[in-house]
């Protein structure tokens, strides 16, 4: 991660001080969970921002780096708390979980876009991807209720992966006169994500999470008894572990700094 950071900022200065053969790229990513994720969590709606140089050398041929970040659910599912003097209460819990990812990238233009309004490319890249849930729970209003001495509870896991895809880049340019012909490019294309095995929150059955299920492992949060002052535990969520499947559908810009 710290790698990665550092290669950005550097990506950074170096524009600053040359722009040329430089391209920027910005888009908006869904991301389709495929396999035992599908049947667990939603998609991954997420931003994604980038730097591409072109190779002088290799002029068809980009090598950059791309950060992103998203969210596949942000709910409140009302939860029921049994207590241990045989008392019960309905306490509110509000679940986020994101996403984040960082990787290296290469992009091969098919065509020469400088001769093309439509150019295919193939890409590939290889990085980090991170899954990271925050559990709010909110206190009852029963003054003499349990309550949860800790209000949020990170759940947090990373895994290396590579992608590979491509798309088509059309210039915008080209249906304006004002605009110089490639300086910013419609960006659409399709990659398949491929990781290690990874820990999630599962967001598809919040409503049965103090339930006992064999295919995952029970996130418990520290509850305090205001009456008798004695610490326990109840069930919040469940967490599951699946091996990173995904397929992200893309769409977004691409603006050169050299046009």
């Amino acid at each position: 991660m710290k790698i990665i950071s550092t290669l950005f900022s550097f990506f950074i200065l170096t524009i600053t001080a040359n722009s040329q053969q430089w391209k920027l790229t910005s888009a908006y990513s869904l991301g389709l969970m495929q396999q035992e994720m599908k049947e667990n969590i939603q998609p991954a709606h997420s931003l994604q921002l980038g730097i591409l140089y072109q190779l002088p050398q290799v002029k068809r041929l980009s090598l950059g780096l791309e950060l992103g970040i998203g969210s596949y659910a942000n709910k409140q599912i009302d939860q029921t708390f049994q207590f241990d003097n045989n008392t019960s209460a309905v306490v509110p819990v509000n679940y986020t979980s994101n996403v984040f990812n960082a990787n290296l990238q290469g992009r091969l233009n098919l065509v020469d876009e400088t001769k093309f309004v439509v150019t295919p490319y193939i890409n590939a890249k290889a990085g980090l991807y991170n899954f990271f849930s925050s559990i709010y729970i909110e206190d009852p209003d029963d003054p003499l209720s349990c309550r949860a001495l800790e209000h949020e509870s990170i759940i947090n896991d990373k895994t290396l992966y590579w992608s590979a895809g491509g798309g088509l880049q059309i210039d915008l340019g080209y249906f304006s006169k004002k605009k110089k012909k490639n300086s910013v490019v419609l960006d659409l294309g399709a990659n398949v994500i491929r990781g290690g095995t990874i820990d999630y929150i599962n967001t598809k059955d919040l409503v049965e999470v103090q339930t006992n299920n064999p295919m995952s492992k029970p996130v418990s949060v520290d509850f305090i008894n205001a009456s008798t002052q004695s610490i326990h535990e109840h069930t919040v969520a469940q967490l599951y572990s699946s091996p990173l499947r995904m397929l992200e559908i893309r769409a977004g810009v691409v603006i050169n700094l050299n046009r």
